[in-house]
């Protein structure tokens, strides 16, 4: 019997076989335990066959659902990020599972996805995201080729929609200064946030990732390592850059390596009864929790409504700012593209590339004394 109860536990369990291993001669077996309720174990059974020995006997017809559970199990297995994973299950459920509830995976063809993706261009959503949904949905059918349940990937003939390049906001340094006077003085920690977010374009949560033992003071380089990221229960954490070319070494100038002196020593009186080693703080936190997303964008907004004399722009988009910057002032893309942390200078020319002038030069620090 492959569905049984454990009566030392009460809880079910799934054993199943997959027949002579080929190679070691040996029966192939797998049991998973601690299920909960038999429903759920029976449910499960015909799942680790597929997953576990390519068994499709089990299997009367692939379902969407089911190519999603396939392929989630893939993705954990081959380790992707839980923030991956969760986003790839939110535009599941709101995109794909119940428009594909019924369908039968076998017979779809590229004329049903492109009638699905009229669906999500009526819905006025922009193309990047369109062509970001297709592209799951046709992971989704790799995974139906890989077990058998069809010959052949439907979405593979569709051509991405053409993506509309948005205009590109960010502040100058004239714009920006205006912005710093804006804080109150009770404020000071976010005003240094966004300054370092003009002068390293660094991303929000690499900022706000950054604790001291990241930032060498003498040599006043900043080494970004790590990113503050939400994980799906709602708990933050550190995680590493994406790519290799998210960890780099920025180099800042000398007034804000001033700032920041000053700002260490002024955080340590503030949360020295609250932690016996303030080394290993965010850099910007000044209260005994750590700072997030949230608290930055209540901050930034709170500010911005006190003046009518500056565009409103992303929080991202002072990452743009610095590029603008430095482009202005004809600094090497190579050295924006290590800044940026992008894996190539194609990246940069595609983002920036608008923004560069005829004539390049290089620079050494041309952020001291603007701000």
């Amino acid at each position: 019997m492959t569905v049984r109860k454990d009566t030392k536990t009460g809880l079910w369990q799934v054993d199943i076989s997959g027949g002579i291993n080929p190679i070691t001669g040996k029966r192939r077996r797998y049991t998973k335990r601690n299920i909960k309720t038999r429903r759920e174990a029976l449910e499960l059974e015909p799942l680790l066959r597929v997953k576990k020995f390519g068994d499709l006997s089990a299997i009367k017809g692939g379902t969407l659902d089911l190519l999603y559970t396939l392929t989630q199990e893939d993705d954990k297995m081959n380790h992707c990020r839980d923030t991956y994973l969760h986003t790839q299950e939110v535009y599941y459920r709101k995109h794909f599972e119940g428009y594909f509830k019924d369908a039968q995976i076998d017979k779809i063809t590229h004329r049903d996805i492109e009638t699905f993706r009229q669906t999500l261009i009526k819905q006025n959503l922009a193309p990047s995201t369109i062509n970001r949904l297709i592209a799951q949905l046709s992971k989704l059918f790799n995974t139906a080729v890989k077990h058998g349940f069809r010959s052949d990937n439907p979405c593979a003939i569709l051509r991405n929609l053409p993506e509309n390049r948005n205009k590109m906001n960010y502040w100058t340094v004239d714009e920006f200064t205006h912005f710093l006077s804006l804080f109150e003085v009770e404020e000071y920690p976010y005003q240094l946030f966004f300054k370092v977010a003009f002068s390293t374009g660094m991303r929000k949560g690499e900022l706000l990732g950054l604790t001291w033992e990241d930032i060498d003071l003498t040599r006043q380089t900043i080494q970004v390592s790590k990113t503050l990221v939400r994980l799906p229960n709602g708990q933050l954490d550190f995680h590493p850059p994406k790519t290799k070319a998210g960890y780099r070494s920025i180099t800042i100038h000398n007034a804000l390596a001033k700032e920041l002196r000053a700002w260490q020593k002024q955080q340590h009186q503030l949360l020295c009864e609250f932690y016996e080693d303030t080394k290993s703080l965010q850099v910007f936190q000044f209260i005994p929790e750590l700072l997030n997303e949230f608290r930055i964008k209540r901050a930034y907004d709170k500010v911005i409504k006190r003046t009518n004399k500056l565009k409103k722009i992303r929080i991202h988009d002072f990452r743009h700012s610095h590029v603008a910057l430095l482009i202005n002032n004809g600094e090497d893309p190579y050295v924006i593209k290590e800044r940026l942390g992008h894996a190539s200078i194609k990246t940069t020319y595609n983002t920036y590339g608008h923004l560069y002038p005829n004539k390049q030069q290089s620079v050494s620090d041309k952020l001291d004394g603007l701000f």
